[in-house]
C-alpha cells in the first residue's frame, strides 16, 4: 500500500509539472526551469525505487540523445529553449520503450496546433466577429498574429497521454 502511495506521488508530481508547463507555455511562451529541475530531481528517487539499474542507464541515454537532437532544432530556430529542456526531461521519464510514441504524439499535437494557428492567422479577421469572447481564443489569435507556436503544449500533452505507460515499467 505504501509503495502505491509513493508511486501515486510521483505520478501527481509529473502531472502537475506537465500541466504547469502547458499553461505557462500557452500564456507566456515560457517554461520555467524549476519544472525541468523538478522532473529530473524526481526521476532519481523514482528510478532507484522502481527501475532496474540497466534500465536507468537506457533512460539517461534516451534523454541525452533527445537533448542533442532538440539542441539542433533550437539552433535552427525550430523550437525554443524551454521546449528543448522540457522534451529532454520528459524523454528521461519515457525511456527507450515509450520515446517513439512520445515523439509521434508530440509531433501530431504540434502539427495540429500549428495548423490551427496558421488558420487563425489567415482567416482570423473573418472569424473574429463570430468567435465567442474568451481569453483562450484571444490568446490563440495573439499567438497566430505573432507567428508563435507554444510547442510545450504538444510536449506536455503527449507526456500526459502516455502517463499510464510511463509509470507501468
Amino acid at each position: 500500500m505504501a509503495w502505491m502511495m509513493v508511486l501515486f506521488s510521483f505520478q501527481a508530481l509529473f502531472v502537475f509539472c506537465m500541466c504547469y508547463a502547458i499553461v505557462s507555455d500557452f500564456r507566456q511562451l515560457l517554461i520555467p526551469n524549476w519544472i525541468i529541475i523538478t522532473l529530473i530531481a524526481a526521476f532519481l528517487p523514482f528510478a532507484l525505487l522502481y527501475l532496474e539499474p540497466v534500465s536507468v542507464l537506457w533512460h539517461l541515454l534516451v534523454a541525452l540523445v533527445v537533448l542533442a537532437f532538440a539542441i539542433v532544432f533550437f539552433s535552427i530556430n525550430w523550437i525554443g529553449g524551454g521546449d528543448v529542456k522540457l522534451l529532454a526531461g520528459v524523454a528521461l521519464w519515457a525511456g527507450p520503450r515509450d520515446i517513439s510514441l512520445l515523439l509521434l504524439l508530440m509531433s501530431a499535437g504540434g502539427a495540429l496546433i500549428a495548423i490551427v494557428l496558421m488558420g487563425l492567422r489567415m482567416y482570423g479577421d473573418l472569424l473574429e466577429p463570430s468567435l465567442p469572447d474568451s481569453s483562450f481564443l484571444k490568446r490563440l489569435q495573439v499567438l497566430a498574429q505573432e507567428g508563435q507556436c507554444p510547442y510545450g503544449v504538444a510536449i506536455g500533452g503527449a507526456a500526459l497521454a502516455l502517463l499510464h505507460r510511463i509509470f507501468m515499467e
